[in-house]
């Protein structure tokens, strides 16, 4: 069966902003940078060029085996730069997750396997989700699904860094490194995970 970011998978992120514009967070599960849920620690910060980039929240994926059963398939952790990021958000929640999701600041998504599997699978996935959301634009979904492609398998530990600078994502697994140009690639990379009040998710 596909193995999509979304099966069963709880929400994830949400991020907020409050008075003075600070950017608050709200931790999906997770106790500290631990997710309580697959027991994987994130650092504090990843490097993103010159910057280091803060952790503000992290969350599971799941996909389901058998009817209710489900396993973890890998936790996620995202980074901002917090001064941009602080600098950026509105005053209301609902504009301080659009500014979140479009900022083109750099922020990273970080994603460690709970669980090997293909990378191919995780690329086509992944692929999967990113396709409604760039449709009509030229993201480079093919070339994408080559970089896991080349791969064989992303064991349990793990790790794939999303980095965004500007319009430019840029992906890391397994010592392999490409960058993608693409404004569109970015944004839909990150509203992947990114959840926004209203969608009735908590």
């Amino acid at each position: 069966s596909s193995l999509s970011p979304y099966a069963r998978s709880s929400p994830l992120l949400v991020a907020q902003a409050q008075q003075g514009g600070a950017l608050a967070n709200r931790l999906r599960g997770g106790s500290g940078f631990v997710e309580k849920h697959t027991g994987i620690t994130f650092p504090e910060t990843v490097k993103a060029g010159s910057k280091l980039l803060k952790f503000i929240g992290a969350g599971e994926r799941k996909k389901a085996i058998l009817g209710p059963v489900a396993v973890n398939v890998y936790a996620v952790g995202m980074y901002v730069d917090s001064d941009a990021a602080k600098a950026a958000a509105p005053k209301d929640e609902k504009s301080a997750n659009k500014a979140l999701l479009e900022g083109s600041y750099p922020k990273a998504l970080k994603i460690v396997m709970a669980r090997t599997v293909g990378a191919e699978k995780i690329g086509n996935a992944l692929a999967e989700s990113l396709e409604p959301r760039v449709k009509g634009t030229d993201a480079p979904l093919d070339a994408f699904k080559s970089f896991f492609g080349s791969m064989s398998k992303l064991e349990t530990n793990n790790e794939i860094d999303f980095i965004q600078m500007g319009s430019d994502l840029q992906v890391s697994a397994l010592g392999q490194k490409k960058t993608f140009s693409s404004a569109p690639l970015c944004k839909a990379m990150f509203d992947i995970y990114l959840v926004r009040r209203g969608e009735g998710l908590e």
